[in-house]
């Protein structure tokens, strides 16, 4: 074979490599620009009293850790109103927003959010099993309860295996296990000292994840 040919063939597989990568590559999502929506949303809180709109607005353009739990505050608030459709609309398209850029919480909150209503709940537990393969642990709770839910021996199995964990898989896990031996259903035994021993232990890991509401 002849070297000019070697380099020609070399070349051919290089430029196939890079394609593969290219092809394969995650694609970014591009910058949210939300700056029309949001205006559309501050013209609608101006047919309301300057205090709750102040508040709905707070709950549009906050950017610490509450910001999740804002924009599905302002979707609620909303969402039954036509007139405030502009700030419904504008709540959920933030949280996709940042749900589209891997954020496994904002997920998990529009996954929330959009299984309100049945015309958007497919596309609410697409994002809840996105947010279950990041490793979210309520989202591995919910879809855990939704994958298992006729299956009831398996779910209690599921349940008492999360309820070792330290997040807030283990706590709703915990408050389901009492629940259930409260009730004597869910395939589960009435057994009110589990109950109460589940209790306790929910209360504890609630401490522990939430310790400014413990100190109230």
């Amino acid at each position: 074979m002849s070297r000019s040919l070697k380099f020609f063939i070399a070349g051919l597989l290089l430029l196939s490599a890079v394609l593969a990568y290219v092809l394969t590559k995650p694609q970014s999502q591009p910058n949210w620009d939300g700056t029309a929506l949001l205006a559309r949303a501050e013209q609608a809180l101006e047919s309301l009293p300057a205090k709750e709109a102040s508040e709905l607005h707070a709950l549009l353009v906050s950017s610490g850790p509450n910001r999740y739990d804002d924009r599905a505050s302002a979707w609620f608030k909303t969402s039954l109103k036509d007139e405030l459709k502009p700030i419904t609309e504008y709540a959920v398209a933030s949280l996709r927003a940042m749900a589209q850029q891997r954020d496994p919480e904002a997920m998990w909150h529009l996954y929330f959010v959009l299984t309100q209503r049945l015309a958007t709940a497919d596309e609410g537990f697409d994002w809840l099993r996105k947010a279950a393969d990041l490793g979210h642990p309520r989202a591995i709770f919910d879809q855990t309860s939704r994958d298992l839910r006729d299956r009831s021996a398996e779910l209690a199995a599921a349940m008492v295996k999360f309820s070792a964990r330290p997040d807030s898989a283990g706590l709703n896990a915990l408050h389901w296990l009492a629940s259930a031996h409260e009730k004597g259903d869910r395939g589960l035994p009435k057994d009110a000292v589990k109950a109460a021993d589940y209790r306790a232990r929910a209360q504890v890991l609630s401490d522990k994840l939430f310790p400014r509401r413990a100190g109230k």
